[in-house]
């Protein structure tokens, strides 16, 4: 996003007329998002999705899941680049506000990661046991992957919001990779999230699935605004303080 097109879709944000900064703004967006550092994670996940098919193994659906659901993190991963943005300190104080320039760009990248996630599913389907191909339950394991993309979105907000850093990408996404370790560590059995699709949690795991997806979008939405107080404000003095130069330094 360049400052010329914020100055641009100034006057439109005033007068409340959002669709046409939203059409002004989507070519900027598109051209400062990451695609490359995102799309290296996409493409280790296809290729981990692929192996199953290239190597003709024939998996059963339970195991099937589970590389399924690696592919899914490694796509959480290059998620977690898309609010990296290098010139967020020169757009900080538009008046386009930030979450609609957050949501731009998850509404940029999203036709893409679904492209992607389809393209997962088909060749890992392919990679199945044919006696088990139609058993491969890819609306639950579509829940797990959403859940884990909008955690790392929610998580960059989080890091863009209280930390005010540029890329926080490389961050979230360590945590997005200790996610499954730690869900493993610290949740009892019972409300295990990574379960096979023969334990009878199965059901009952997905249910926390979706409230992990509701938490963590809602989570997003919390961290979207600008800050009340920047970090790095100049701070004025009091008159008669002295050192009238410092004071505005």
């Amino acid at each position: 996003m360049t400052r010329d097109s914020v100055r641009m879709a100034a006057p439109v944000v005033r007068d409340g007329r959002r669709l046409p900064v939203v059409v002004a703004l989507l070519r900027p967006t598109a051209r400062s998002l990451p695609w490359r550092t995102a799309a290296a994670g996409w493409a280790l996940g296809l290729v981990i999705a692929a192996v199953p098919a290239l190597f003709s193994l024939g998996l059963p659906a339970e195991v099937l899941v589970d590389v399924v659901r690696m592919a899914a993190l490694c796509g959480a991963v290059g998620t977690a680049f898309v609010l990296d943005d290098p010139a967020r300190h020169t757009t900080g104080v538009p008046p386009v506000p930030r979450p609609l320039r957050q949501a731009l760009r998850a509404a940029v990248v999203f036709p893409a990661v679904v492209v992607w996630w389809t393209a997962v599913l088909a060749v890992a389907r392919a990679g199945a046991d044919p006696a088990h191909r139609a058993a491969l339950p890819s609306g639950a394991v579509t829940v797990e992957a959403a859940a884990l993309c909008a955690a790392a979105l929610a998580l960059a907000a989080a890091a863009v919001r209280f930390g005010q850093v540029r890329a926080p990408g490389p961050a979230v996404a360590g945590a997005v990779l200790a996610l499954p370790i730690m869900a493993g560590v610290l949740l009892p059995p019972r409300f295990a999230l990574f379960v096979s699709p023969l334990d009878p949690r199965w059901d009952d795991a997905h249910v926390r699935w979706a409230a992990v997806l509701a938490t963590a979008l809602i989570a997003w939405l919390l961290c979207a605004p600008e800050p009340r107080r920047r970090h790095g404000r100049p701070r004025r003095r009091r008159p008669g303080s002295g050192g009238g130069a410092q004071a505005t330094a």
